[in-house]
C-alpha cells in the first residue's frame, strides 16, 4: 500500500509539470518601446516586466548591456549577486523584491553618470524557460558655449574652428553663413570623450574674403528640450594681400532655448519696472 501511494504521489507531481511549462511559455518579457531620457545625477526605473504577470522570485534576472556575462544587476538564487557586478554599477542598482512577486523586473539605476547612456538588456530565466527585453537610457548633458577660433598654419587656406565640450549624447555641430544657410564643414566633427563620459566636438571651414559674417551652432540631437548654443564671429574686413589678419572682432552670443530663463529674465524686468516707478 505504501509503495502504490508514493507511486501516485509522483504521478501528480510529474501531471503537473507540462501545466506549468505551457504557462510560461505563453509568457514574455517586456521592456520599452521608447528611449528614458534622463540628466547626470538622476536617478531612473528601467522598465521591464513580465506579461501574461508571472513570479520572477525563483527565476534569474540579469540585466546586461554589450556582454551577458558582465551582468549591470545579476539575481540569482534569490538574492543580489554584487560579487560578479559590474563595477561600474556596483552600490547604484536595485530590483524590486516586491516586484518580482508579480513578475515585475524592472531595474533602479541611481547617480547617473553620462558613461550609462546605452541599451539595456533584461533577461529572465527559471532554467529551462528564458525571454529577454530591451530598453535604452539617454543620459542627456548641455555643453558648453562654442568658441570660434581662427587657425591660419596652412598658408593661404586660413579656417575657422568651432569646439564644444561637456555633451552628452554627442551633439549636431551645424556652420552658416550670413544668411542663415549653411555652410558644409570640410570634415565630420571631431568627438573626443573625457573620464566622466562627456564628449567633447570641434569642427572646421574654410573662410573666403567674401565672406564677414559666421555661426556655428552645437545642437542636441534630442528633440525636448530644444536646447542649443549659438555662436556668431564677424569681421569688419578682409584685405586683398595675402598677409591678412590685421583686424579682427568677435561678438558672442549665446542662447539656451528654455521657457524657465524666460520666466527669470521677465520677472527682473518687473520688478526693475516696480522700483522705477
Amino acid at each position: 500500500m505504501k509503495m502504490r501511494f508514493l507511486g501516485r504521489t509522483c504521478l501528480i507531481v510529474l501531471s503537473l509539470l507540462p501545466a506549468v511549462s505551457t504557462q510560461r511559455d505563453g509568457s514574455s518579457v517586456v521592456g520599452s518601446d521608447q528611449p528614458l531620457i534622463a540628466s547626470p545625477g538622476e536617478d531612473v526605473i528601467l522598465p521591464c516586466h513580465i506579461t501574461p504577470s508571472l513570479s520572477a522570485v525563483d527565476m534569474d534576472v540579469r540585466w546586461f548591456r554589450e556582454n551577458i556575462k558582465i551582468p549591470v544587476h545579476l539575481y540569482e538564487d534569490r538574492r543580489d549577486r554584487t560579487d560578479v557586478q559590474d563595477s561600474d554599477y556596483r552600490g547604484r542598482t536595485a530590483l524590486s523584491r516586491l516586484g518580482l512577486q508579480e513578475g515585475i523586473l524592472s531595474l533602479t539605476l541611481r547617480n547617473l553618470r553620462p558613461s550609462d547612456s546605452g541599451v539595456y538588456s533584461c533577461y529572465a530565466t527559471d532554467g529551462v524557460w528564458y525571454r529577454q527585453g530591451k530598453s535604452e537610457l539617454i543620459v542627456r548633458a548641455l555643453g558648453t558655449q562654442p568658441s570660434i577660433s581662427m587657425d591660419s598654419t596652412q598658408g593661404e587656406q586660413t579656417r575657422l574652428v568651432c569646439r564644444s565640450e561637456g555633451w552628452s549624447p554627442e551633439p549636431e555641430v551645424i556652420w552658416r553663413d550670413r544668411d542663415g544657410n549653411d555652410v558644409i564643414s570640410l570634415s565630420s566633427p571631431t568627438v573626443q570623450r573625457d573620464s566622466q563620459g562627456l564628449l567633447s566636438v570641434s569642427s572646421y571651414i574654410k573662410i573666403k574674403q567674401q565672406s564677414n559674417v559666421f555661426s556655428c551652432l552645437v545642437r542636441s540631437k534630442i528633440l525636448k528640450p530644444d536646447w542649443e548654443s549659438k555662436l556668431h564671429i564677424s569681421s569688419d574686413f578682409f584685405p586683398g594681400v595675402s598677409g591678412w589678419m590685421v583686424a579682427f572682432f568677435l561678438t558672442l552670443v549665446f542662447s539656451i532655448v528654455a521657457i524657465p530663463l524666460l520666466v527669470i529674465q521677465r520677472g527682473r524686468m518687473d520688478s526693475k519696472y516696480l522700483l522705477l516707478n
